[in-house]
């Protein structure tokens, strides 16, 4: 089994831009895995409608059965055993799965917004998952953020991360801090050629 020389671990608020930042990992050469993936299969494994509510409740089942760190347990040995140099791991969600994590040596990287701009993009992306009126988009963000929801402590997670980018620009702007992340953990500079 091939170790990857670049791990990185994605945690952020919904809405904040992990998605935009994994598309531009994957530009740059990185494999994408996401721990939410875990639970999507789970919940068509079910038969259950993608919404916020019963991924959550689903992924709440799955780190009670077999453990916190589950779907990191699940993504690290799935991503490892595939030929590649550079995984980013993303939708990391509570502190056992950056410590099981970091223990592979990923570095973590955070994205946050405000909340009206993160409701707004999540309007926009139209998943399953993100038709919610505002209060809703809040009473979500507050009970994944803070630990209300067994198995999400997005705010505790923050606290582990090398660097929290504040994606409120556009996507240039974004990269740019990509970017700035690459170079002091990698050394190295934007998209492959």
């Amino acid at each position: 089994m091939k170790i990857p020389r670049r791990l990185i671990g994605l945690i952020g608020t919904n809405g904040a831009g992990k998605s935009a930042v994994c598309d531009y990992l994957r530009d740059c050469g990185f494999l994408v895995v996401s721990l939410s993936d875990i639970v999507r299969a789970e919940v068509r494994h079910r038969n259950k409608p993608e919404t916020r509510d019963v991924m959550v409740h689903t992924s709440n089942e799955l780190k009670d059965q077999f453990g916190m760190d589950v779907l990191a347990r699940r993504c690290f040995h799935q991503s490892s055993e595939k030929d590649v140099s550079s995984i980013a791991f993303d939708s990391i969600r509570n502190l056992d799965e950056v410590i099981y994590l970091r223990e592979k040596g990923v570095i973590f990287l955070g994205i946050d917004a405000p909340i009206d701009l993160r409701y707004d993009r999540v309007i926009q992306r139209g998943r399953a998952s993100d038709t919610v009126d505002f209060a809703t988009f809040q009473s979500h963000d507050d009970r994944e953020n803070t630990g209300q929801s067994a198995g999400q402590n997005i705010f505790q997670a923050f606290q582990e991360c090398e660097v929290i980018i504040q994606n409120i620009g556009d996507l240039s702007a974004l990269h740019d801090q990509v970017n700035d992340f690459l170079t002091v953990q990698f050394g190295r500079v934007g998209k492959l050629a």
